[in-house]
């Protein structure tokens, strides 16, 4: 028996060692988020799967408030990627900050312009208030596009838009008349839905080139660490295919319901199908996507014209994974 304690204790004492030296030996990754959608669910789903482990990653999701607030993580260091949408990273190139886009989740504008149920017509919006997270990021974006192809212009038809932060808040607001629409990813606007509120437009059936939600990385760390970066966009793809896989349908609903607070499992499913039809598979950054969002941005910050939209992309490493057969 002392014999097979002993032998027992040698080989807990082996399986320890090399799960803390496995673990010492990844690499912290740590990517900002600055949405409180659903947009970085295959990272989440990452993550949980531990598909980056396998690549020698400990990838870290953290949520920050504002797409501005998360890129202001990147320049200090504090993260090694920003996951934000191309209107950031204009802005801030524009400013002097050398960042890319060197992954895009998303390559078209997602969610829905919906509005309080009395407002019918998306120029009934004149002179009312629209809810955003914040001015300049990806929500912000998502607004400007749709009112863009509406027809209508916040300065000329006296929009105003009113700060209130996360998806819930907007939603708060709506029903409470302090806002009249707002843009919603599917997950939140679905609840609003049943509830007879409008949709004036859903983004994603709407022919309108955007580059949204994208893995963005300082030129000069991404250049000098090429093997992490190349480690997270394997992983990022490895983790695309298991989240379009339909076999996997519900340990992927089960990381959104973890992240997003959901009450219920099947309050992920607007969010798990919006995803699934907006998703871009294969991570390619579109330049056509930056373009138009280009000069909606133009119209306010002049310093925009010292750079060329497709400028903040960089989908080296991405066509060499691609052309590699990985």
């Amino acid at each position: 028996m002392m014999k097979l304690l002993c032998r027992a204790i040698v080989i807990l004492a082996t399986i320890t060692n090399t799960i803390t030296t496995h673990a010492q030996s990844l690499t912290t990754f740590r990517v900002a988020n600055g949405t409180s959608g659903e947009n970085p669910a295959v990272l989440w789903v990452g993550v949980d799967q531990g598909i980056f482990r396998k690549h020698g990653l400990n990838v870290e999701v953290v949520f920050m408030r504002t797409g501005p607030l998360a890129m202001s993580a990147l320049v200090s260091g504090d993260v090694s990627a920003v996951l934000t949408s191309s209107n950031n990273v204009l802005n801030v190139a524009a400013g002097g900050l050398d960042v890319v886009a060197i992954a895009t989740l998303i390559n078209k504008p997602e969610g829905d312009l919906i509005s309080r149920p009395e407002i019918k017509k998306a120029e009934e919006l004149r002179g009312k208030t629209i809810a955003i997270q914040s001015i300049g990021g990806g929500g912000w974006a998502n607004n400007m596009l749709a009112l863009d192809y509406l027809g209508l212009d916040p300065e000329r038809d006296k929009i105003n838009f009113l700060v209130l932060g996360d998806q819930s808040s907007r939603i708060q607001s709506l029903e409470n008349g302090r806002a009249h629409a707002s843009w919603m990813g599917p997950t939140f606007s679905a609840p609003l839905k049943k509830k007879g509120f409008t949709i004036l437009l859903d983004l994603a059936k709407a022919p309108i080139p955007y580059l949204g939600s994208s893995l963005i990385a300082k030129r000069s760390t991404y250049r000098q660490e090429q093997k992490h970066y190349e480690a997270m966009l394997q992983g990022t793809l490895d983790a695309m295919r298991f989240f379009v896989k339909p076999d996997n349908k519900t340990a992927v609903l089960k990381s959104m319901v973890r992240v997003l607070r959901l009450p219920r499992i099947e309050d992920a499913e607007s969010g798990y199908q919006g995803l699934l039809a907006t998703y871009s598979t294969d991570l390619k950054p579109k330049p056509e996507g930056v373009k138009k969002i280009y000069s909606i941005l133009l119209r306010n910050n002049p310093k925009l014209q010292t750079i060329k939209p497709e400028s903040i992309i960089d989908d080296n490493l991405i066509q060499k994974i691609h052309a590699s057969g990985y």
